[in-house]
């Protein structure tokens, strides 16, 4: 466990005062269906007492002599944020060189038992100065009472609840139980990953992985995020799934500086859950600058996954040669690539567990000498559908001139599209065979790429 410096304090929470009033004028409204909160702000060192913690306490955070300005708070009722958000806590002002609240209606509440989830205090510039830990966390251990904390609010009561705060100094705020968003709203775009596993007979499953991100270049950075495991399970139909993973990250004023690092790594899967079984762990690492965040997102409804595929050794699988096999036949149909054209090549086993039907699902880059031109994208139906659509969209500078394409587990005939001279092009391939599509199916495509 890591040693904490030589300060430490506390943060009374008072309840709801109108400007005017004192502490000693709280109680009760006989006359009132509402109970009502206010919050106040009491420091005081507990350097002398520390031996209470029975831990080491050399490296406590350093507290500041800035004067408290205003709090921010969530609070909730049933699981349901009633005031304030996670990545968007209210904000409750200081009467001007007070330790209370003003009078907020926001705080005027209905009876029932709410939990306070979230308090910091602020100075005037808006800086985090006290800070209440979370139960679980490193600094969990220094106060009496970590967050959350139970408040049973009844008709006609002003409130008075007491919460420990410890001085913030700018630290891991993991410390304390948080996640960087919470307390810094400088963030830029969600950022998320899906991956795949793929055993030795070449056959793909949706991958049951966590994932680490560090600011910096490595995992020597501050944590903003550590072991985020996704949701796997097992449809109605039987079908296995396992859900993608989202990250709200910070900004960057310099859009292709590297400044996070990331770790994802390939977990057990149990087969009795719908799974592969054990495997032996394997981790893909990488960086990422904004513009590569950027280039993934969209607005909120149009999030690219960055799809990772552990096959083979771990490593991502280049999706210019799908998972390490050969490059599929050329046809006669697909002419020899013009001048300034190159042939790519893609060929892939594609599946529908875990991933959506009916709309277009990015799945792997589109690579040429070893560089990323393009996303190849699905629009998979469901089991024993008679046709799917294969999408490719180059980035610009890029045109296709031709593409073939074709699912060999069905039919030996092939789709080929001539003198196309676009970025982008869309393919829908209807199977004949009785049934129809039954997953996962290997796909093949080819296309000549100009610049």
């Amino acid at each position: 466990m890591r040693n904490f410096k030589l300060y430490l304090s506390f943060v009374a929470v008072f309840a709801m005062l109108f400007t005017s009033c004192s502490k000693d004028e709280a109680g009760v409204n006989p006359d009132s269906d509402k109970a009502t909160l206010s919050f106040g702000a009491i420091v005081s060192d507990l350097v002398n007492n520390r031996a209470a913690t029975k831990q080491a306490v050399a490296d406590l955070p350093t507290c500041t002599d800035d004067t408290p300005s205003y709090v921010e708070i969530v609070l909730s009722l049933g699981g349901n944020d009633v005031v304030g958000s996670e990545g968007s806590p209210y904000r409750v002002d200081l009467v001007a060189g007070e330790i209370f609240t003003v009078e907020d209606e926001a705080l005027e509440l209905e009876p029932g038992d709410y939990s306070l989830d979230h308090f910091s205090v602020h100075n005037s510039d808006g800086d985090v100065i006290w800070l209440s830990p979370r139960s679980g966390s490193p600094l969990a251990a220094y106060v009496d009472n970590a967050l959350p904390i139970a408040i049973d609010l009844r008709a006609g009561v002003k409130k008075y609840v007491d919460v420990p705060v410890l001085c913030f100094d700018d630290r891991d705020v993991n410390e304390y139980g948080y996640l960087f968003f919470e307390l810094d709203t400088n963030i830029a775009l969600t950022y998320c990953f899906f991956a795949n596993y793929c055993d030795d007979d070449g056959r793909h499953y949706p991958a049951r992985y966590s994932v680490s991100i560090w600011s910096g270049t490595s995992s020597a950075g501050v944590p903003l995020y550590e072991g985020v495991i996704n949701e796997t399970g097992v449809y109605n139909n039987g079908d296995s799934y396992a859900t993608p993973l989202c990250f709200a990250l910070p900004d960057n004023d310099n859009m292709d500086e590297d400044y996070l690092y990331y770790e994802v790594t390939l977990l057990d899967w149990d087969v009795a859950e719908g799974g592969y079984g054990d495997i032996d762990p394997v981790m893909i690492s990488g960086t990422l600058s904004k513009a590569d965040i950027v280039a993934n997102f969209n607005g909120e409804d149009d999030v690219e996954y960055n799809h990772l595929r552990f096959c083979g050794d771990g490593d991502p699988v280049d999706p210019g040669n799908g998972n390490g096999g050969t490059d599929p036949d050329p046809s006669d149909c697909l002419p020899a690539p013009g001048d300034d054209c190159d042939r790519i090549n893609f060929s892939d086993s594609i599946d529908i567990a875990g991933l959506p039907v009916d709309v277009d699902v990015p799945f792997a880059d589109i690579t040429l000498n070893g560089n990323s031109i393009g996303t190849v994208y699905f629009d998979l139906a469901s089991e024993g559908a008679d046709s799917m659509v294969v999408f490719m969209d180059l980035d610009e500078g890029y045109t296709m001139s031709d593409v073939e394409v074709s699912l060999p587990d069905f039919v030996d005939t092939e789709i080929c599209v001539s003198n196309i001279n676009e970025n982008d092009v869309e393919v829908t391939y209807v199977v004949e065979a009785e049934g129809g599509i039954t997953w996962p199916v290997n796909v093949d495509f080819a296309a000549n790429v100009c610049q």
